[in-house]
């Protein structure tokens, strides 16, 4: 068996059991394998392996099973876990049972990073911005980014990336999840940031925003006096739980503390007091935006970054796809995608961005959310919900007679279309569904494509008419 009291370095024939084929599990094998491990590439359901990775398991002679884990992931000595797999999910008591160590993809891929420098950024919402604006700052400076996570590229392929190149400053940017950092065991980022703590996945955490709350902390757990941890010091909860084991860094708007990057209604200034640079010459929207930019300068100054050279990051960045993205205008209506919304408190910043009437499409899997926490803000930002998809029912029973609601069963071009005959000159239509997408689409990427796609069908419609 696998002792992790130290991190591990010889996996020569060591039996390992990566769980989950995805993108994540199937890098996670490839990585392992070529480490000289002896991998079993193992998942319940029937995957559709990528025939250029299907190629190089194949060529690794990793022993794949899908449509259902078998005897062989308890022979192993060491099991990998993808982040959707739930520790209730039986195959995972199983490995428990066994005493056989479990670590998640990010923990195991981590392994093999040495003399670089890891940020890791979670919280509720905003990991994806932040992220992705990281990754630009550190662009075109003495650092080599490499940028993923919970985001597009899993950790392993990012090593993999990295270990071809010479270039000796790396950085590694990642989008952490609270399923990622379950079973984190030496992971260690020297920048740590916690953007915020609102209820999410508490289909997972038993309700408990505690327990969420608690798997979000362990990306703190491993650093040290010379590691950093940037945290939104107007989020009461996260002031009140505060690591001690690192040095924290405050980045947020409203408290009075003193801060090495701040705001107010018309600039971003250092604290030099040095303005580096206009809100308005800003892309990103919101308050919500705000903060992300607020931590993420706070990384890359930390970082030696120049700000002159944020200034210009800054001045050109428009945000990531699926987040607020602006999509057209159509007889005077603007259409913005923020797919990436699946939770109630993404909605709730995302209607806060806007002075004109919303009309928002709201629906998908239900997380468990509590949909009266949108009413204030429907209340002042919209005219109108359109409700789709299995969520449908359960958001109207938390709705009906906050503002009018109308259903239109799983059909996204019905809700774009019915939107569209309600809304006005100068109004906004806004897909930000407070749920996930698994009800009708294979992600909110997905999703996002698909309303962007027939919003501009409706537009070539109305261009032809």
């Amino acid at each position: 068996m696998i002792n992790l009291r130290t991190i591990p370095t010889d996996f020569k024939e060591v039996r390992i059991a990566v769980l989950g084929a995805k993108r994540s599990g199937v890098m996670a094998a490839i990585l392992f394998a070529r480490k000289g491990a002896k991998v079993l590439l193992s998942d319940a359901g029937s995957v559709e392996i990528e025939t250029e990775h299907l190629f190089e398991l194949n060529r690794l002679n990793i022993d794949i099973e899908l449509g259902g884990h078998t005897s062989k992931v308890t022979g192993s000595e060491l099991a990998i876990l993808s982040p959707g797999i739930p520790n209730s999910a039986p195959v995972v008591q199983s490995l428990i049972q066994a005493g056989i160590p479990i670590v998640s993809e990010i923990e195991a891929a981590s392994w093999f990073i040495e003399n670089s420098t890891i940020i890791g950024v979670t919280g509720s919402n905003g990991k994806t911005t932040t992220t992705t604006l990281l990754n630009e700052m550190f662009k075109d400076t003495i650092f080599e980014p490499y940028c993923g996570g919970n985001i597009g590229v899993s950790l392993s392929k990012l090593v993999m990336d990295a270990e071809k190149s010479t270039v000796p400053n790396k950085v590694f940017i990642l989008e952490l999840s609270s399923f990622q950092l379950e079973r984190i065991v030496h992971f260690h980022p020297n920048i740590s940031i916690m953007l915020n703590i609102t209820p999410d996945h508490m289909d997972r955490y038993e309700h408990d925003l505690m327990l969420y709350f608690a798997a979000k902390l362990r990306i703190a757990i491993n650093q040290n006096r010379n590691d950093f941890y940037i945290y939104n010091d107007d989020d009461r909860l996260l002031c009140e739980n505060l690591p001690k084991n690192c040095q924290t860094v405050p980045a947020g708007i409203y408290s009075k503390s003193e801060k090495p990057v701040y705001a107010d209604e018309k600039s971003i200034y250092l604290k030099s007091g040095e303005k580096l640079i206009d809100r308005l010459e800003l892309f990103l929207l919101g308050e919500h935006n705000l903060y992300n930019i607020l931590a993420s300068l706070n990384a890359a100054l930390i970082c030696g970054i120049t700000p002159t050279h944020l200034r210009n990051v800054l001045k050109r960045f428009k945000g990531i796809e699926h987040r607020l993205e602006y999509i057209t205008t159509i007889n005077g209506v603007d259409y913005y995608n923020d797919s990436k919304a699946t939770n109630v408190d993404s909605v709730n910043y995302a209607l806060k961005s806007f002075t004109r009437p919303v009309i928002v499409i709201l629906g998908g899997k239900d997380k468990d959310s509590d949909f009266s926490l949108l009413i204030p803000n429907l209340k002042k930002h919209a005219k109108e919900a359109i409700l789709v998809g299995k969520a449908a029912a359960v958001i109207r029973v938390a709705l009906e007679g906050v503002l009018p609601l109308t259903d239109v069963g799983y059909d996204m071009e019905k809700a774009i279309r019915t939107a569209q005959a309600k809304a006005n000159p100068g109004d906004v239509i806004m897909l930000s569904p407070a749920c996930a997408s698994f009800d009708m689409y294979n992600d909110y990427e997905h999703r996002g494509r698909d309303f962007k796609e027939i919003v501009h069908k409706v537009e070539k419609e109305t261009k032809s008419a």
